[in-house]
């Protein structure tokens, strides 16, 4: 049985949303963000991106921007505020919703009334202290975009972020 220190986790960033998924390998990477591109974006992630070409953007984003942070991630895991507060059906529910998905639309893809949808919603503000969808959203966007600006070593503005020269 292969040692998990003798084989670093893989991480990938979905293209069309931003949403980071890690696997041991790459076709377990590959079959995490095809599925999910074919959920929440109903789209055929293979149709615009060959395998080889995936392949490809995988060993990049790992060589660079992953392999730059990886000291800043504990035990190689990235855990967030959803990961520790919310449950797997929240969190469900929250990818829906900062993928636009109205309550309804969630409902029918999970099978489930658009009440119960309301009312893990509910639960989701609550426990994350925010009080909209847009909150939401932006809670669950930003540890990245803050990373992803620190790394930045260029002068170009980041979205809402710049560098600030000298005191």
């Amino acid at each position: 049985m292969p040692d998990a220190a003798s084989s670093p986790l893989l991480r990938f960033t979905c293209p069309p949303c931003g949403d980071v998924f890690s696997a041991a390998d790459e076709d377990a990477l590959i079959a995490t963000t095809v599925a999910h591109a074919r959920k929440l974006h109903d789209m055929d992630l293979l149709a615009q991106f060959p395998l080889e070409t995936l392949r490809e953007m995988i060993r990049r984003e790992n060589e660079s921007y992953w392999a730059r942070i990886s000291h800043l991630v504990p035990d190689g895991q990235l855990r967030t505020v959803l990961d520790d507060r919310l449950c797997e059906r929240e969190r469900e529910i929250v990818a829906y919703v900062i993928h636009g998905f109205t309550n309804r639309e969630i409902a029918q893809r999970l099978n489930i009334s658009g009440r119960t949808v309301s009312t893990h919603l509910v639960n989701v503000y609550e426990k994350l202290n925010v009080h909209s969808r847009a909150e939401l959203t932006m809670l669950v966007r930003a540890a990245d975009r803050v990373m992803q600006a620190s790394l930045r070593t260029d002068r170009e503005e980041f979205g809402p972020f710049t560098r600030v020269n000298g005191p």
